[in-house]
């Protein structure tokens, strides 16, 4: 029955391999359909919130995995590169890949910690997986010179460009293979008396004018990283309900964020990157304290008025309203990235 089984498996996932690889856009609905099955669960049932995290983290995993079956087929022509810096990227790549998953599975853990060791027991947890992120993060930072990483380092995979991207033809008539190197074609070469002899320029650095950060930067850059470890001590020493870790934390984000886009030798990612930590900065406002002390009493009454006002939105907003304190004290803390 074993030797059975084994085989069958090994042709199941052959054909799942191929399935996704075929019809990425039908695996993104797979994937969004999951998603709203963990939406749907909030509030309904026993121990909805723990369904409910873990459908969502196993979501996410499925999206990670899909994208990497999709990355590795679009690859398949990609050319060999050296030995030492394949091994280089692969470490980076591992090591992204590994505060990615923490990164989707880090508040199930949480919430099954509290269950399971009540709410000491959910604080040990939420402090090791920080100084794991951070120390991760670190590493990438000073060791493998990854400047300005988003939160989680591994975005979910653009399907609809990765198909297209072996195949593009960009303005200066060379094409774009899915590892980003450029190659020239052959009808669009200039004359010989003009030729350099020259690689064209990668496609993802084309318009950017480098990636090593100033160290002023960098330090900066490790403020950020920082500002979770700094934000638990800062509850530890001057406890949960206390402003001075609140105002610590912003007066982190935004010391790091103003010296950040100041520099000029930014890639158009990571520009990308401070726009949307500067929008990040906003949430502050739906943050404990400042949305017990203020923000609370004006989003209920905004969505009390628009449940009574709006037809038909009742059933939807009303299970917002009965768990939005929970949900608060569950997604928006400090500590995270």
């Amino acid at each position: 029955m074993e030797s059975l089984s084994i085989p069958t498996l090994r042709v199941l996932y052959k054909h799942y391999v191929n399935w996704v690889s075929t019809h990425p856009e039908r695996t993104t609905d797979l994937e969004a359909s999951v998603k709203w099955i963990s939406y749907f669960l909030a509030g309904r049932i026993n121990n909805s919130t723990l369904l409910s995290e873990l459908i969502y983290s196993l979501s996410n995993f499925m999206m990670l995995f899909n994208d990497q079956i999709i990355l590795d087929n679009a690859k398949r022509t990609a050319p060999i590169v050296d030995g030492e810096v394949r091994r280089k990227a692969f470490s980076s790549e591992n090591i992204k890949r590994f505060l990615t998953m923490v990164d989707y599975i880090e508040v199930f853990v949480e919430v099954s910690a509290k269950k399971l060791w009540g709410t000491r027991g959910r604080w040990i947890i939420i402090v090791l997986l920080q100084a794991l992120k951070c120390s991760a993060r670190l590493y990438l930072l000073h060791v493998h010179k990854l400047h300005i990483l988003e939160s989680p380092p591994i975005q979910p995979l653009d399907r609809k460009a990765i198909g297209l991207k072996s195949h593009d033809v960009l303005s200066n008539g060379v094409i774009t293979l899915p590892s980003g190197r450029t190659i020239r074609k052959l009808d669009n070469a200039p004359p010989m008396s003009r030729r350099t002899w020259k690689a064209p320029p990668r496609a993802d650095t084309v318009g950017s004018s480098g990636q090593t950060l100033k160290d002023r930067h960098v330090v900066a850059e490790t403020m950020y990283i920082m500002k979770p470890i700094v934000h638990l001590g800062s509850m530890c020493v001057f406890g949960e309900e206390s402003w001075k870790p609140w105002f610590i934390s912003l007066t982190i984000e935004y010391i790091s964020w103003q010296r950040l886009k100041s520099s000029k030798n930014l890639t158009a990612q990571q520009r990308l990157v401070l726009s949307k930590r500067a929008l990040n900065m906003a949430l502050y406002l739906v943050r404990s304290p400042f949305f017990e002390n203020y923000s609370e009493k004006h989003i209920r009454a905004f969505l009390q008025w628009f449940v009574n006002s709006v037809p038909l939105i009742g059933p939807l907003m009303r299970p917002f309203l009965d768990y939005m304190q929970q949900w608060q004290e569950t997604y928006f803390y400090l500590w995270s990235g």
